[in-house]
């Protein structure tokens, strides 16, 4: 999978921090299945992971570095 053929959706898919991705029920175990963020979702980050997402996204280079906060 190539990043920069990604989708901003398909790349914060990958980014979010794995302790807020649900655990699988039990009824779903065995299936390829993945859980899938959308705009009703809603999180609160720590600094740690905040920093966690910035270092992948410098990662895979520089289309994926955004600003974060305001700028005067």
């Amino acid at each position: 999978m190539h990043l920069f053929k990604l989708t901003d959706q398909q790349l914060t898919q990958m980014l979010i921090p794995k302790r807020f991705i649900p655990p699988t029920p039990p009824e779903y175990q065995d299936k390829n299945m993945a859980y899938v963020f959308d705009s009703e979702d809603s999180f609160n980050l720590t600094y740690d992971e905040l920093v966690e997402i910035i270092s992948k996204a410098r990662q895979a280079g520089p289309r994926m570095a955004s600003v974060l906060g305001t700028v005067n």
